[in-house]
């Protein structure tokens, strides 16, 4: 199989998975602020409930999130540490998010509780274009982990002969 040898073909590996971790916590953290925003927003329009259903289907959408920042998180401390393991554990969380991000927004949206798609009609062509680009950037990012994964592992096997 064909692994990358650059991140975007102009950065090394390791400073593309260090852009992408970046990235990852930048990109969950400000979805996540997104999210607890409209739910401050329609709480306040529904004040009769004791526990609207909202605060609990936000606390299912803001999982994806809470994955990615954990991934990334991981990720930070395998380029740094060197070790291993710590590559599929990263590749496993970000599995899991994009896993729960596709079934999480089909459900949501067939019974109508998901929190964006509910606001307006835009705000539903947008969370379908976000979930569609977020997949797709997942499985690039993915991708080019498991090239540095590959890359290091090369390594190792390199100077073991040695």
């Amino acid at each position: 199989m064909f692994w990358a040898k650059k991140c975007c073909f102009c950065i090394s590996l390791q400073t593309g998975c260090i852009i992408i971790a970046l990235l990852g916590l930048f990109l969950s953290g400000m979805n996540i602020d997104y999210t607890l925003y409209l739910l401050n927003s329609t709480h306040t329009r529904e004040t009769q409930y004791k526990f609207p259903a909202e605060v609990l289907y936000t606390s299912l959408q803001i999982i994806p999130d809470c994955l990615s920042v954990l991934a990334s998180c991981l990720l930070i401390f395998a380029i740094i540490s060197q070790y291993l393991w710590l590559f599929w554990i990263t590749l496993f969380f970000q599995t899991l998010q994009a896993i729960y991000l596709v079934t999480f927004s089909i459900v949501s949206s067939l019974i109508g509780s998901n929190l964006i798609i509910n606001e307006s009609f835009w705000h539903n062509i947008t969370y379908w274009v976000y979930v569609i680009l977020w997949l797709a950037l997942t499985l690039y990012f993915m991708y080019i982990i498991y090239s540095y994964y590959r890359q290091l592992k090369e390594g190792e096997i390199e100077n073991a002969i040695e």
